[in-house]
């Protein structure tokens, strides 16, 4: 099959596939080892990172997508105004709207429930907002993964395997390495990541753009980061405070 790929699409790829992961698997595995040996985490530095990173590999791709004289909405860079966006934009707001009331149930939740789900942040918990401007941060983190790594795995990604595979063949396997990228979280939240990955890629099947699959990841992203926020601060001093 005859396709407009070039040897850069394939080292592009390979990075994001597997460099990449792979390299934010080790260094983050350095991280938890620091961590948990009480050495103080610059999360700061750690965030800033995350965002030249994500806008390095952004820029290449747009770069070397104009350059090779592509359509823009091949990436998924359209906007179609039509019965599909509409139920994209509905179907998102419900999500986010759901979100919400969940981060507001959460902030009424009393301190024991609050150390359970602290618990349940595991050796996650370090990478999270412990003070107002990291969280401040973090919602920049958000925004960045949410139009990054929405180009990359729905956009480039899908548009890459699409070229040697049917679609939805394309779409399962760039969400599956959308999940797999995150491996650095743990095992266990790979299919966690998997499945909310799957709502990005549907959201971008549906409409053909990537703007509400780049909301909602964005919102996804921020919303976390904030309940994980609440639960630190709520948890601290309960489990901080000394035994009577």
């Amino acid at each position: 099959m005859e396709t407009n790929m070039t040897i850069i699409d394939h080292i592009y790829a390979l990075t994001i596939a597997i460099i990449v992961p792979v390299a934010g698997y080790i260094s983050f595995n350095k991280l938890v080892k620091r961590a948990v040996a009480g050495e103080s985490i610059d999360l700061g530095q750690l965030y800033n990172s995350t965002i030249v990173t994500q806008w390095a590999l952004f820029a290449i791709l747009m770069f070397y997508w104009g350059q090779a004289g592509r359509q823009w909405p091949d990436l998924g860079f359209t906007l179609a105004i039509d019965y599909r966006l509409l139920i994209g934009l509905a179907l998102t707001s419900l999500a986010i709207i759901f979100m919400v009331q969940q981060l507001r149930r959460l902030a009424s939740a009393d301190p024991k429930s609050m150390r359970g789900l602290r618990g349940q942040l595991g050796k996650l918990e370090f990478i999270f907002p412990g003070t107002e401007s990291e969280l401040k941060q973090f919602t920049s983190v958000s925004i960045t993964a949410g139009i990054v790594e929405e180009t990359i795995w729905r956009g480039f990604m899908i548009w890459y395997l699409a070229q040697v595979m049917p679609l939805w063949a394309a779409a399962l396997i760039s969400t599956v390495g959308f999940g797999l990228a995150h491996a650095y979280q743990g095992a266990s939240n790979v299919p966690k990541v998997i499945l909310v990955g799957s709502a990005f890629t549907l959201l971008y099947l549906l409409t053909g753009s990537l703007w509400l699959s780049m909301i909602l990841h964005a919102v996804f992203d921020i919303v976390q980061g904030r309940a994980a926020f609440g639960i630190i601060q709520s948890a601290a001093p309960a489990a901080e405070s000394p035994s009577p």
